[in-house]
């Protein structure tokens, strides 16, 4: 009763013949019910999206709980911001995606027939500024065949590995990395997601290694770092349950970042052990224009730590002399 006391309400103001002229800003549905019917009950949710789309809507806000929802959502000229949580759109294969407005979008619990589907969805936003992906699955996760265009004004984005291939995201300042730290079966698949294109732009750069993560390796972030030449800002969150490689050495080459532009660096979960006292010795010692190094370790430490990696960081020399270390138990 509920229900349809609500879709009542809603037809009565988006088919309104008095409001129907009327601009409409945003339009948010937010249904956590499981009184919704995911075959019955999406013709519902189209039609109000039809109607909001005759309104010039600007902001769209959809929660529906695994309802399908038909691609025509994809399709809109005056559209400037969109989030999709728990959606399964239709299939994209005989759709055309065309959001040349569109500036910020966020996909949560979002599932795709294919990645060919979601990869036409980000191209068909040639003016997107802001891209936040979580929890974004797909059914066949085959390696891209059709040409996606890298979103070439994004300025900010939010991903995790295996949702969104760095090269698309290659124009970004601002880069959060989530799930790192493992490798998928297919190689092809895999270079498809992790190939890392250069960030021309990239100034500030989050990673999150994944609880399940197989192996820490401190070389693949230096080859990341070997890729952005103007970052200022490295926040690393390491997998608190996973193992470090041992024998990292310090790599020859030094990233033209930490030569020129980095001036922060902060590390948590840092283990009191060999391979990450290189890594923290290898930043200090080589960023020319490094201002605070911030460090994040338990309080206690594992069988396999050593206090001294901790205290010999406090005494290693620094080629910036106005760079402060911090120290924080968590």
């Amino acid at each position: 009763e509920n229900k349809i006391h609500l879709v009542r309400f809603v037809d009565a103001f988006m088919f309104s013949p008095h409001s129907q002229h009327l601009p409409l800003k945003s339009f948010s549905i937010n249904c956590r019910s499981q009184q919704w019917d995911a075959k019955t009950d999406r013709f519902t949710f189209d039609k109000w999206i039809e109607a909001a789309k005759l309104r010039r809507v600007l902001r769209i806000y959809l929660y529906l709980l695994d309802v399908p929802l038909s691609p025509t959502i994809f399709c809109f000229k005056t559209l400037v911001s969109l989030t999709l949580v728990k959606i399964q759109p239709d299939t994209l294969f005989d759709s055309s995606v065309d959001l040349p407005s569109l500036k910020s979008l966020c996909l949560n619990d979002v599932r795709f027939h294919h990645i060919d589907h979601f990869m036409k969805l980000l191209s068909g936003c040639p003016v997107l500024e802001r891209l936040s992906t979580m929890f974004v699955k797909v059914n066949d996760r085959a390696t891209a065949k059709g040409y996606f265009k890298p979103l070439s004004k994004l300025i900010i984005a939010g991903i995790v590995l295996f949702e969104v291939p760095f090269k698309a995201v290659y124009n970004v300042q601002h880069l959060n990395v989530s799930g790192l730290g493992h490798d998928l079966i297919s190689k092809e698949t895999n270079s498809f997601y992790k190939d890392f294109p250069v960030f021309e732009n990239l100034t500030v750069l989050n990673l999150c290694w994944s609880n399940n993560t197989q192996i820490h390796d401190w070389d693949e972030l230096v080859k990341m770092l070997q890729n952005c030449p103007k970052l200022q800002s490295l926040y690393i969150i390491k997998a608190k349950s996973a193992p470090t490689k041992e024998d990292w050495k310090y790599p020859y080459h030094v990233p033209q970042c930490l030569l020129s532009h980095l001036i922060t660096c902060n590390i948590r979960d840092y283990e009191a052990i060999e391979a990450d006292f290189r890594f923290a010795t290898y930043i200090l010692q080589n960023a020319r224009y490094l201002q605070v190094m911030t460090i994040y370790h338990p309080v206690a430490l594992k069988s396999t730590e050593s206090v001294h990696f901790l205290d010999d960081l406090l005494s290693c020399s620094r080629t910036s002399p106005a760079c402060k270390l911090f120290f924080f138990k968590t």
